[in-house]
């Protein structure tokens, strides 16, 4: 039996949580996803498990020398991980798993190894980049969001194109209408769900 990983990632504001939603929507019960561990505090709002694993320093340090992550990041200055055991168990229990990654997350997991202990399944990983259709309506986004400073703002931007660590890519989805990326998307996971 095939199982699949259906990788996201794309720069803050493109659009990737709206797509991934409307994913977990459509294929309810077939598709679900990767919580990722942090060590970053909760938000308001955030739930630990249902957002993020948020996790200490220590703890996380202790998964990196077990060997225990697919993929691993810091990510202004917190650190950002997909536990192996994670994604297995969802792909043991679903036909997909989605990952929302950066790209250098993308590029590990989609040039990584991941097998499954007992053979049992095969994994196909299927990287999904999301674009916004330029830099200034990045920029637009972002500043809609009324989170980001000049700084971190200007931060995000020069990082959401640095071509250096992005991974190669199934499908690009350009979002500049959401309308038309949701049907996208779905036909995208469709296309190998069937």
């Amino acid at each position: 039996m095939k199982k699949f990983i259906f990788v996201f990632s794309g720069p803050s504001g493109a659009g990737k949580t709206t797509l991934i939603k409307h994913v977990l929507k459509t294929f309810n019960g077939d598709v679900d996803i990767s919580v990722s561990c942090t060590t970053r505090a909760a938000r308001i709002g955030e739930t630990d498990a249902v957002d993020y694993h948020f996790i200490t320093k220590n703890k996380f340090e202790k998964f990196i020398g077990d060997g225990q992550f697919l993929e691993y990041t810091d990510c202004y200055g917190n650190q950002y991980g997909t536990l192996k055991s994670t994604v297995l168990d969802l792909l043991t229990h679903n036909k997909a798993c989605i990952l929302d990654v950066d790209y250098r997350g993308a590029k590990a997991v989609l040039h990584g190894d991941l097998s499954d202990a007992d053979g049992s399944f095969k994994i196909q990983k299927i990287g999904i980049l999301v674009l916004p259709p330029s830099i200034e309506a990045l920029k637009q986004r972002l500043l809609n969001r009324r989170s980001e400073t000049k700084e971190s703002l200007n931060k995000r931007i020069s990082e959401s194109f640095n071509g250096e660590s992005i991974a190669k890519y199934d499908h690009v989805i350009i979002n500049d209408d959401i309308s038309r990326s949701k049907k996208e998307v779905q036909n995208i996971v469709k296309l190998y769900l069937k």
